[in-house]
């Protein structure tokens, strides 16, 4: 579990880390963020949630949100990103899960096998 921890975050570190290199090559962040996408497989949203998630926690300036419709509504794209970037750390760690559990099931098999044919074994020699 105390290796689960240092991992936290740490998909959105990386994401931030790339955004950063990509645009200092000259690319814009839409175009990083789509890079990222099509590379990790993750929606273009997921890795603009993950970056601006880690920017705000490293006090990064950000530009103001363009807003589209009602300016006197509540800052909904800041609460989809927040959602945003929680669902894609939940699926970052159900994935981590599922990776582990694939592994153990793996061994277990082998296990299984290793002990099927000993019993194969103990059969001949009664």
């Amino acid at each position: 579990m105390a290796n689960e921890k240092s991992e936290r975050g740490s998909v959105g570190n990386e994401i931030f880390e790339e955004v950063e290199r990509l645009v200092a090559e000259g690319k814009n962040k839409s175009q990083a963020f789509s890079e990222i996408s099509e590379r990790t497989g993750r929606e273009a949203g997921t890795v603009a949630a993950n970056y601006y998630r880690v920017a705000r926690q490293r006090g990064a300036s950000l530009r103001p949100h363009r807003r589209r419709g009602n300016p006197g509504r509540a800052n909904a794209g800041g609460d989809v990103t927040a959602a945003l970037a929680r669902v894609s750390q939940a699926l970052d760690e159900l994935t981590r899960a599922i990776r582990k559990q694939d592994t153990e099931l793996k061994r277990l098999r082998e296990e299984s096998s290793g002990l099927d044919e000993i019993r194969r074994l103990a059969r001949r020699i009664k």
